[in-house]
């Protein structure tokens, strides 16, 4: 996992890590299958260490680039734009890399317990491997048509 800057993590499925083999020789819905959990879990680490309880903070993301495209995923917790007293929303993203356009969906907003306990239920990966999937055939459709 690199980090870049103080908020933004890059998962990396290629670098080395004893708990997992090479993601070479696997079906793009295996390698989903392996990087949703591990993207939400990542998240999940950092916001319980990095988003207050209450009030305003910096979007934390964890990204991984999608297997078989040209396009780079963001799972992302940021506070409500009305209500950042208590609220937090968790989004999904994806982009085309190396360009500026993205396009996203809010999965979830509550507390910090609630969005946390949203990332962590594992009933909602598919929910979240099905949005990362929509979102990028999106990014696709676009630039196909450029």
């Amino acid at each position: 996992m690199d980090k870049i800057g103080n908020n933004y993590y890059k998962y990396d499925p290629k670098a080395p890590a004893p708990e997992r083999g090479s993601l070479d020789m696997l079906s793009k819905e295996e390698k989903m299958d392996i990087l949703v959990p591990k993207c939400s879990d990542l998240l999940t680490k950092r916001a319980e260490r990095e988003v207050p309880e209450n009030g305003k903070f910096r979007r934390i993301f964890v990204a991984f680039e999608i297997p078989e495209t040209q396009n780079e995923t963001l799972f992302s917790i940021e506070p409500d734009a009305k209500d950042f007293k208590d609220i937090r929303r968790m989004s999904i993203a994806v982009h085309r890399k190396n360009s500026d356009r993205i396009i996203s969906n809010y999965m979830f907003k509550g507390t910090k317990e609630e969005v946390l306990n949203y990332l962590k239920d594992e009933k909602n990966y598919a929910e979240f491997k099905q949005t990362v999937n929509s979102l990028s055939n999106s990014v696709d459709e676009y630039y196909s048509s450029l």
